[in-house]
C-alpha cells in the first residue's frame, strides 16, 4: 500500500480546527513529533542501574555497620506524625552515590529521587557498567532502544526506611526503576540484607510496554535469578495477600475484596511486590501514600515475571513526574502474581479483582476530589463503576470541574470559569453498565449532576459520553503494531478523523439542517506520537444518546429500523453531494460550497470506509481463492448444503470468482482515493459516507413523527470520508439488519421475500432523491431520480457487495475463525456484524455475493 493511502498522522492530528461559532474554545491538539535525538539502550541503562544499586546497597550496609558498632542511628521524620517518613543517613548517602554515578554515566538522563536533590559530587561521579544484565534470551529486548528524553529513572535509595530504623533489615531495599513514557519497563531491586546470603543481592527485570512477561535475573549472593523463597503463610486453599499495617478504611475494603486465605503484614513497598515475584505471596495491596519511586522498579520486575500492577481500580500506574496528582499513587496499588488466578479458588485474575473493587462503594471515597461528592462512599448508586475508563490521557480520573466547563463552554458560549459560569457541575457517576471495553477503544457514560435545579431547563445534558483511545494500553493494538503496522497507522488516523469531523462546526450545522443527528463534541484531546504510533492517545467528550432519553441500540435492525437508518444516511449523503453544496452558495445564513466542502476535506479521510483497498493489505486481492477453498468451504460445508442447496457446485468457486474481480470492484466502489483519477460518472455521486454503518453505531429512539417511527442517531465516525452513498447502504444490508429485514421467515431459514433487499435499496434511493430535492440540488424528487438514477445506484450497490465480501472472506472470517458454531456463540453480541453472529445473515451474504457475481459475468 502506498503512503498516499493514508492521511499522514501529523497532518491529521496537528491541524487546529476552527473555533466553535458559539463557544470560545479551540480543540486541544498536542503532537509528539518524530525525533532524531540520541537513543538509549534499555539493556545498557538497566545494567548501569544494577551497578548503581550495588553502590547504594554498599552505602546502606556501611551505615548499618556503624550503627551496630555505636549502637546509634541518626534519623529524622519528614512528617512528624508518620513513622513511615523516617529519613536516615542511609537514605541520603545511598541516593548521593546512585544519582552521581548515573549522572556521570548518562549525563542527559532524567532522574527523580525520593530525597531532595543535592549538587553533584565529583568524587562520586564514577562510570557505571553497561553490560551486567544478560538479556540475550530476548533479542527484541537486547536490541531495544528509546529516545533518551522519553526515559525517566526513579530512585528510592532506601525503600523501607521505617523498617531500617526499627531493625527489620530483611524488608529494606534499594529501588531504581526505568520508565518509558510513563510505563515501568526496567527495574532493579537491591537487597542489602538478603536472607541466607552474606552480600547484597541485586534483582533486576525488564519487560517491554504491553508485554505479559520479560527477562529477569539477579546478581550477588550466588543468585542468578529472582530467588524463590518460602511462602509467607501455610494457607494452601487460596491467595496470600501482603499489605501494610495501615488502618485506612479504603485499604480494609480492598483487602475484603481480595478474599485471601491469609492476609500478611510486611513492610516496604518494594518488598511487598517482590514477594509476588519470588513466590512468597500472590496479591499485594499498598496504601495511598506510596510514590512513583516506590513502585516503578518492583513493577518492572514483577511484569518481567508475568505479574501485573495497577491502581486499586484497575488503571495503569503512570510513572511520569509531571502527571496530574504529582508523584503519589493516591488511588492505591494492586499487584498480582503470574499465578494468582490459578491459586484463587474462584479463578479471579487481576482484572476481576480490580472490577470487584470498582463495585465497592467504600472505595469510591478515593475519587471524591475528582468526581465530586455525588459518588463518594455510601450505598447510593449501587453497582460497579467504570472508573478505570474515566481517566484523562495522563492517567488521572477525569475531573468533574473539567467536564462541566467543557460542556457549558460548548453549549453556552461562556468561559465557564468560577462564579461566572452559568451552570456548575457538582459531580458525575461513571456506571459500569453502559461502559465499553473494545479492542481499539474504551468508552463510558458519565451521569451528570448539576448544582441547582435550573440546569435541565437551561439545556444542560443529564449525561455525556467519554471515549478514550490509549493504544499502548490495548493488547489488540500492540498485537497489530507487530503484525499489521500499516493498520495501526490507519487506526491512529481514524481517531483523529472522528475528532476532526465532530469538531467541525460548519459540518455539524449542515447535518443539523438536514435532520441528521450526530453527537456534539464537547472536547477533543489528540496526542499522536509520530515516532512510535503505539504511544498515540486520543480522548473525546461527546453528547450522549442516553437510554434515559429513550435511545437504544439493537443487536440487528428490524425492517422499520433499517429503513429509518437508510433514510438518515440518505439525508447525510445528499447534504454533501456537489450539487447540493453548490445550491447553497449565496443563500443567506447558509454555508457555501467552498466553506462546507473545504471544512469536510480538512477533517476526514479522502476516501472513506475501513475496508477500502487502500486501508487493507494488498494480499486480500490475491488470496481469496485459497482462503475460500481451504478455510471457509470446510467450515461451512454442512451449512451450505442445508441452507444454500440451490447454489450447488457454484458455492465451491465463489472465492475464485470473487478474486477475479476484486481489484475492479474495489476501484469502482472507492473511486476517490489519493492519486486516483476520479471517473467522470462518479463526480456527481461524490459525498461523505459514514464508512462503518453497523448496527452498533446506530442509535434509535421511538418517535411517531419520525420516518418509519424511529429517530436515528449516528456515532463512531472514525472511517468517515468521501465515497459513494450506496457503499454505506450496502453495508447496512450486509452487516446490520436482522434476517427478517432481508426477507427471511421467522425460522431464519425460509427466504420468503427474496426481493426484500431490493426494496430496501429502492427506499434508500427514494429518500436520497427527496433529500436532494429538499436541499435544492434538484427541482423535484422526480428530476433528482433522472439525474441520480436507481439503475446506477444498483450498479454501485452490487460493486459494494462484492468489495465488502472481499474483506469478509479474506480477513474478517479468517480472524474470527468463522463457522456455524462461532456464529452461534456470538449470537448475543451487540458489536459484531451480522455475518459474524447470525447464520442466516452469513448465508445471505454468500448467496448475494454469488448472485451478483453471476449477474456481472452475464453482462
Amino acid at each position: 500500500m502506498s503512503a498516499q493511502g493514508f492521511l499522514a498522522t501529523r497532518a491529521v492530528c496537528s491541524r487546529i480546527y476552527p473555533r466553535r461559532a458559539h463557544a470560545s474554545h479551540a480543540r486541544r491538539v498536542v503532537a509528539m513529533a518524530a525525533t532524531t535525538e540520541p537513543r538509549t539502550s534499555i539493556a545498557e541503562l538497566l545494567s548501569s542501574c544494577v551497578d548503581a544499586a550495588r553502590k547504594g546497597c554498599d552505602e546502606i550496609r556501611a551505615v548499618q555497620e556503624r550503627r551496630a558498632a555505636s549502637g546509634a542511628l541518626a534519623s529524622t521524620r519528614k512528617d512528624a506524625d508518620d513513622p513511615r517518613s523516617a529519613l536516615t543517613e542511609a537514605d541520603t548517602n545511598a541516593q548521593r552515590a546512585i544519582v552521581n554515578a548515573l549522572k556521570a554515566t548518562w549525563p542527559t538522563l532524567n532522574i527523580v529521587g525520593e530525597e531532595e536533590d543535592e549538587p553533584l559530587d565529583p568524587s562520586l561521579a564514577r562510570q557505571l557498567k553497561k553490560d551486567v544484565c544478560d538479556v540475550s534470551s530476548s533479542p527484541p529486548i537486547a536490541s531495544w532502544t528509546e529516545p533518551t528524553s522519553s526515559l525517566t529513572v526513579f530512585v528510592d535509595p532506601v525503600d523501607g526506611t521505617r523498617e531500617f530504623v526499627e531493625g527489620r533489615l530483611e524488608a529494606v531495599q534499594c529501588l531504581i526503576g526505568v520508565a518509558f513514557r510513563g510505563r515501568a519497563v526496567g527495574g532493579v531491586v537491591g537487597l542489602p540484607f538478603p536472607e541466607n546470603a552474606e552480600e547484597p543481592i541485586i534483582v533486576w527485570g525488564v519487560a517491554q510496554p504491553g508485554a505479559t512477561s520479560g527477562v529477569s535475573g539477579a546478581i550477588g549472593g550466588g543468585a542468578t535469578d529472582v530467588p524463590q523463597r518460602a511462602r509467607l503463610s501455610d494457607a494452601n486453599d487460596g491467595l496470600i495477600c501482603v499489605t501494610g499495617d495501615s488502618k485506612n478504611e479504603s485499604l480494609a475494603a480492598a483487602r475484603e475484596s481480595v478474599r485471601a486465605a491469609a492476609d500478611v503484614v510486611i513492610g516496604g513497598a518494594g518488598n511487598k511486590i517482590l514477594a509476588l515475584a519470588d513466590g512468597r505471596a500472590d496479591v499485594a495491596l499498598m496504601h495511598f501514600g506510596t510514590s512513583l519511586w516506590d513502585t516503578c522498579a518492583p513493577e518492572a520486575v514483577l511484569r518481567a515475571r508475568g505479574g501485573k500492577i495497577t491502581d486499586l481500580l484497575g488503571a495503569p500506574l503512570v510513572h511520569d513526574p509531571s502527571r496530574p496528582g504529582g508523584l503519589i499513587n493516591d488511588l492505591g496499588v494492586l499487584a498480582t502474581s503470574a499465578n494468582a488466578s490459578k491459586i484463587d479458588p474462584d479463578g479471579r485474575d487481576h482484572a476481576a479483582l480490580a472490577a470487584t473493587m470498582r463495585a465497592d462503594p467504600r472505595l469510591r471515597t478515593l475519587l471524591k476530589r475528582y468526581v465530586g461528592e455525588v459518588d463518594s462512599g455510601g450505598s447510593e448508586g449501587a453497582g460497579a463503576r467504570a472508573s478505570d475508563i474515566a481517566r484523562c490521557l495522563r492517567g488521572a480520573p477525569v475531573a468533574a470541574s473539567w467536564v462541566g466547563e467543557r460542556i457549558v463552554s460548548t453549549l453556552c458560549g461562556e468561559t465557564a470559569d468560577g462564579e461566572d459560569a452559568p451552570f456548575t457541575l457538582a459531580g458525575y457517576v461513571a456506571p459500569e453498565e453502559g461502559a465499553f471495553r473494545g479492542l481499539m477503544s474504551d468508552a463510558c457514560r458519565l451521569e451528570l449532576h448539576w448544582e441547582g435545579g435550573d440546569a435541565a431547563s437551561g439545556g444542560m445534558p443529564a449525561t455525556a459520553f467519554y471515549k478514550k483511545v490509549v493504544l499502548g494500553d490495548l493488547d489488540h493494538a500492540r498485537t497489530k503494531a507487530k503484525t499489521a503496522p500499516l493498520k495501526l497507522s490507519r487506526d491512529v488516523g481514524s481517531a483523529a478523523v472522528e475528532a476532526g469531523f465532530l469538531a467541525c462546526p460548519s459540518v455539524l450545522a449542515a447535518l443539523n439542517d438536514a435532520g441528521v443527528r450526530v453527537p456534539r463534541c464537547f472536547d477533543a484531546d489528540l496526542r499522536p506520537c509520530d515516532d512510535d504510533l503505539i504511544e498515540s492517545k486520543f480522548a473525546l467528550l461527546l453528547e450522549d444518546f442516553a437510554p434515559a432519553q429513550g435511545w437504544k441500540q439493537e443487536r440487528l435492525l428490524t425492517p422499520s429500523q433499517a429503513r429509518a437508518s437508510l433514510t438518515a444516511l440518505a439525508k447525510m449523503h445528499a447534504t454533501f453531494m456537489p450539487a447540493a453544496a453548490a445550491a447553497r452558495v449565496g443563500v443567506d445564513g447558509d454555508v457555501g460550497e467552498d466553506e462546507l466542502l473545504s471544512a469536510v476535506t480538512g477533517a476526514v479521510w479522502p476516501s472513506g470506509a475501513y475496508w477500502q483497498p487502500d486501508m487493507q493489505p494488498a494480499e486480500q486481492m490475491t488470496t481469496l481463492k485459497s482462503i475460500w477453498n481451504d478455510t471457509h468451504l470446510p467450515a461451512f460445508k454442512d451449512a451450505f448444503k442445508e441452507r444454500l442447496p440451490e447454489l450447488g457446485a457454484d458455492v465451491d468457486t465463489i472465492g475464485e470468482r470473487l478474486q477475479d474481480v476484486a481489484v475492479d470492484v474495489g476501484a469502482a466502489s472507492h473511486p476517490f482515493g489519493p492519486g486516483q483519477a476520479v471517473p467522470e460518472w462518479a463526480q456527481k455521486w461524490k459525498t461523505l459516507i459514514h464508512g462503518d454503518a453497523k448496527s452498533a453505531n446506530i442509535f434509535l429512539r421511538e418517535d411517531a413523527s419520525a420516518p418509519e417511527g424511529w429517530e436515528v442517531g449516528l456515532i463512531d465516525f472514525q472511517w468517515m470520508g468521501f465515497g459513494l452513498g450506496a457503499v454505506d447502504a450496502a453495508h447496512v444490508l450486509l452487516a446490520s439488519v436482522d434476517p427478517q429485514t432481508l426477507g427471511y421467515a421467522a425460522d431464519d431459514i425460509a427466504h420468503t421475500d427474496p426481493d426484500a433487499p431490493v426494496k430496501l435499496m429502492d427506499h434508500y434511493h427514494v429518500q436520497l432523491c427527496e433529500a436532494l430535492a429538499a436541499n435544492g440540488a434538484a427541482a423535484s424528487a422526480e428530476k433528482a431520480a433522472n439525474i441520480w438514477t436507481r439503475e446506477e445506484t444498483q450498479r454501485q450497490y452490487e460493486a459494494a457487495v462484492l468489495d465488502f465480501c472481499r474483506v469478509i472472506f479474506a480477513y474478517q472470517w479468517v480472524r474470527v475463525k468463522a463457522s456455524p458454531q462461532s456464529l452461534k456463540e456470538n449470537e448475543s453480541s451487540m458489536n459484531k456484524n451480522s455475518y459474524n453472529k447470525s447464520i442466516a445473515n452469513a448465508m445471505w451474504v454468500v448467496k448475494e455475493c454469488d448472485a451478483v457475481l453471476k449477474k456481472r459475468a452475464a453482462a
